[in-house]
Formats: C-alpha cells, structure tokens, sequence
C-alpha cells in the first residue's frame, strides 16, 4: 500500500487483501494413507465411555453401522489422516466485500463443513475514547469496521449445539489471533460457551512425534474438537489450545485467480496440512486497488478436478491435505473432493441441527450485532462509498462515532 494513506486507510487496504487461486486441472485420484489397523468400538449415543457389550454380535453390527464424521471407514483411521472440508474466514459472511462465505457457520456445520477458521481482533483497539472492561474477542475480517460479525463466543455456543446433538463429529477450530490476545483471553470464550471438556488435549506437541488417535477414539472420549491458535504461551494451563505451528503446515493463502496451486509449504513441515484453495481477483475503484473475494472465481476452483490436482501434488510430496480450505464452500464439489480423498463412497451426510428459521434469525441477530459495533457495513455495491470514505478520512474530513 502507498505510504500516502492514513493508517487507518492501510487497514481497510490491507483488510481487502485476500488469499486465493485457480487451477488448470490434471485429473487424478489422490491415494491417503491407509487408515489404521485397530479396531474401535463405538459407544451407544448417549453412553458413557463405550461400555463393553456384552452380546459380541451386538457389538459388531453396532460397529459397522457407527458412522464417524459421516462415514464408518473413518472411525479407525487416525485424525491427521482424515480430509476435513474446511471453510476460510467461516465467519465472514453476508452482502459485503469481504465476505468469504455465503452461509452461515450453523448451515457451514449441518452442511458437512468440519474445520472452521475464526479470526479475532479488539473491535476497540482503535476507539480510545470509548471505556470498556476489557477487550472481547470479536470476529472481524482484518478491521472490524469492515466486517464485524460480533463476539466470538457466540459462534462457539453454535458449535457447542452442534457438538451436543451430533455425538459422533469431531470439530476443528482455527484461531488466528489478530489482536494479541493473551492465552486466559482466548480461552474465556471457550470456558463461556462450555467447548472445554470437548477439547482434545495432545500428550505431546507434533515436534515431539505426538501420535494423534483415530476419530473413533477421541469419539469415544468425548474429545471431539481439536482448536489451533496462531498464538499459545501456556500450554500447561491450557494444554487444549494447541500452538498451530507446532501441529500444522499450510500452503501458500496468497494465490490470484488465474495462477496454479502448488502444495510447498510455507514453514516448518508438520504432520496436518492446510491446502489452501482458493483465490483472489484484484479490484479498482478511483486510484485505489486491491484483491477480495470473488464467488464465481470460487466457481471454477471449487471443482473435484482442481481440488484433487492440487492434492495430488500434496501426495508427491508425501502429505496429505488434512484441511481443504476454501472460499464458497457451497459452490463446486468440495464436499465430494473430500470424500474422494478420504477413499470413501460420497454419502449425503447433511445434518438438521439448526432449523432453517433459527439460522435466519442467528443471521439476522448477527447483522444487527455488525451494524451496531462497527457502525460502517460494506456491501458489495458500496465500493465507491468505501474508496470515497477513504479520501475523506486521508483528508481528515470524515469523522466515525466510535
């Protein structure tokens, strides 16, 4: 960005920069490792623990017809073998220029989507005349005037209701701590929704050769939710909240439309991999430019050809994209791709956790929350209104009230 922006117009530029690409697709099935040799034995929903049966034949069927994320040939295969299909910005959604999705995470997680991406941030780091108890995690797509989708706890008691009516799904959040927040402030939110004694806590970091168990396992103890934060200092007190570098790997997250995905990663090699899928198109209004989000750019990136061309340069280099990520989940065939790369037959696996009527009104709670908070909300037809905003404030003629 040119230095001639005030520091709040490089926000609202930088905010804009999003992360993306397309693919000429080459066509081939991608081969995960097999799944583990154990067998598990599923509890009855709402059972404890996985009491043994005691009718063995019982037990077999119950086993057969246990379905694990969907699908009963992942129960025995270990978590960092799995393919998740996993939503980028989750939280960014609605009429607005920076929206990275068209539904709600409610309809994302009966839909089929298992890893959720959620960035936090002060909504009033930069409003030092307004007084306040303390800063409150909130979700915001890179400034909070932009897009402001409220606190995030409110999307956890979501996932909570998900987690306790569907007894067999493992959840994967993605924190990416934009403000700095300490660990004891991170994890208010999780205590607040009641996701602690969902979390998964690992007996070792990943640079330590820590073994992941199979979803059956972490199914039967009732750890279902495995959260990665971009920023963790005390693991002892909050051994849940995994410090994401020591676990995972992504590609790169900065792809325009029209160029190829590759799979190198971006940092040290872990055992979970990020396949990054997705693309940005670039954009100018006036003098100002900048990248976003573009649905019909996810159209054509979102196909079972391109997603497991991508994933077959992942399998070249001995790795396997564990999380799909991606813009529109709803666009294309992610949930198929995945599937393909879980070497299971697609199956419908669409849940009814949260009623069409209850989605609407969590939406329209959400839109009022981001009305209210960040005072501005940028559809995609007020561009102009947004280069117009910027002038001003570089200018120093507009005034928010904040």
């Amino acid at each position: 960005m040119k230095s001639s922006f005030s520091t709040l117009a490089l926000c609202i530029g930088m905010l804009l920069t999003a992360q993306y690409a397309i693919a000429e697709p080459a066509f081939g099935l991608f081969r995960p490792p097999m799944p583990a040799t154990g067998k598990f034995h599923p509890p009855m929903p709402g059972s404890a623990g996985g009491a043994a049966d005691s009718n063995a034949h019982g037990l077999d069927r119950r086993a057969q017809a246990m379905k694990c994320n969907g699908y009963s040939e992942l129960c025995n295969r270990k978590y960092d073998k799995v393919a998740y299909v996993t939503t980028h910005n989750s939280f960014a959604t609605g009429d607005n220029i920076a929206a990275n999705q068209n539904k709600e995470i409610p309809q994302q997680l009966d839909d089929g989507v298992r890893a959720l991406m959620l960035d936090i941030h002060d909504p009033n780091s930069t409003k030092a005349s307004r007084k306040r108890d303390g800063p409150v995690p909130t979700l915001c797509h890179a400034v909070c005037m932009l897009l402001n989708k409220g606190p995030i706890v409110d999307q956890l008691k979501n996932v909570k209701k998900y987690l306790d009516e569907n007894p067999f799904e493992v959840i994967t959040i993605f924190i990416e701590n934009a403000s700095k927040f300490s660990d004891e402030q991170m994890a208010a939110p999780f205590k607040d929704a009641g996701l602690v004694d969902y979390a998964h806590a690992p007996t070792a970091t990943d640079a330590e050769g820590y073994e992941w168990p199979t979803l059956g396992e972490m199914i039967s103890k009732n750890t279902r939710l495995v959260v990665l934060a971009s920023t963790v200092t005390d693991t002892k007190t909050y051994p849940w909240l995994l410090y994401d570098r020591n676990y995972v790997v992504q590609t790169s997250y900065s792809v325009k439309a029209g160029q190829s995905f590759d799979c190198k990663p971006i940092s040290d090699v872990r055992s979970l991999v990020v396949m990054n899928h997705f693309v940005s198109v670039d954009e100018t209004i006036a003098t100002f430019s900048f990248e976003r989000p573009d649905y019909n750019s996810s159209v054509k990136v979102n196909t079972l050809e391109s997603l497991v061309d991508q994933a077959n340069l992942c399998g070249k280099d001995g790795r396997f994209p564990n999380y799909v990520t991606v813009d529109f989940f709803d666009a294309g065939d992610v949930l198929l791709a995945v599937a393909n790369l879980n070497k299971v037959n697609f199956v419908n696996t669409t849940t009814s956790t949260f009623s069409v009527t209850s989605s609407k009104a969590d939406s329209e709670n959400s839109n009022s929350s981001t009305t209210h908070s960040a005072g501005v909300s940028l559809t995609h037809g007020s561009s102009q209104a947004l280069v117009a905003g910027i002038l001003s404030i570089v200018a120093g003629t507009l005034i928010f009230a904040f």
